[in-house]
C-alpha cells in the first residue's frame, strides 16, 4: 500500500528520494506509483492561495503616517522550483511577507497622501495627474511579481484592504 499514492485534480507533487527530489512534477490527477520506504510524496496546492498581510504603519511622501492593510492571491507556478527554494506553504507566506509588505512599504512611502486617498486616476485643476490607490496596487504587484519569479510563485492579484488613518491624518482627510 505505501508503494502506490494518488494525485487528486487539487494537487500537484514532487517525489524526492532521500530529501532530493526524483523526475518532474506531477500535475495529472491519478494513480502513482513510487518506490516504497526510500521515495517520499510532497503535495503541493494547484489552487489560488491567499495571502493576508499584516496591518503596519506607513509613512508617506509627505511624513504623514497611515495604517496599510493588504491582501493578495498567488499560486504555485513551479513545483519543482518552489519545493527547492521554499519547501513547503509556511515558507512561502514567510517570503510573501517579506517581499510584500516590503513592496508596499516602497509604494507607499513613494507617494503623498492625497494618492492613498483617491481610488483611481485623476487630474487636478493643475493638470498634474495623481496615482491613485488602484495604481499604486498595481505598482506593488508588478514589482512582487518580479521579485517572486524565481521562488517558483507567482503573484496573481494583490489589494490594498484597508487604509487607517491617524487621528491628525483623519481630520485634514
Amino acid at each position: 500500500s505505501s508503494a502506490f499514492y494518488i494525485v487528486e485534480e487539487t494537487d500537484q507533487v514532487i517525489v524526492t528520494q532521500f530529501g532530493k527530489p526524483v523526475g518532474q512534477p506531477i500535475a495529472e490527477p491519478g494513480l502513482q506509483y513510487k518506490i516504497p520506504f526510500m521515495q517520499k510524496v510532497n503535495r503541493f496546492e494547484k489552487r489560488f492561495l491567499e495571502w493576508d498581510g499584516y496591518p503596519n504603519q506607513v509613512p508617506t511622501r509627505d511624513k504623514r503616517f497611515i495604517w496599510v492593510d493588504t491582501t493578495a492571491r498567488w499560486r504555485i507556478s513551479d513545483p519543482l522550483l518552489f519545493f527547492q527554494r521554499l519547501r513547503d506553504e509556511r515558507g512561502a507566506q514567510s517570503r510573501l511577507d517579506d517581499i510584500l509588505d516590503g513592496e508596499t512599504r516602497n509604494a507607499v512611502a513613494n507617494h503623498d497622501l492625497i494618492d492613498l486617498v483617491r481610488s483611481s486616476q485623476e487630474a487636478s485643476s493643475e493638470e498634474k495627474a495623481w496615482s491613485g490607490r488602484d495604481q499604486l496596487a498595481a505598482e506593488v504587484l508588478k514589482a512582487a511579481s518580479a521579485a517572486s519569479q524565481d521562488l517558483g510563485v507567482e503573484v496573481l492579484d494583490f489589494r490594498f484592504k484597508r487604509i487607517n488613518y491617524q487621528e491628525d491624518v483623519r481630520k485634514e482627510v
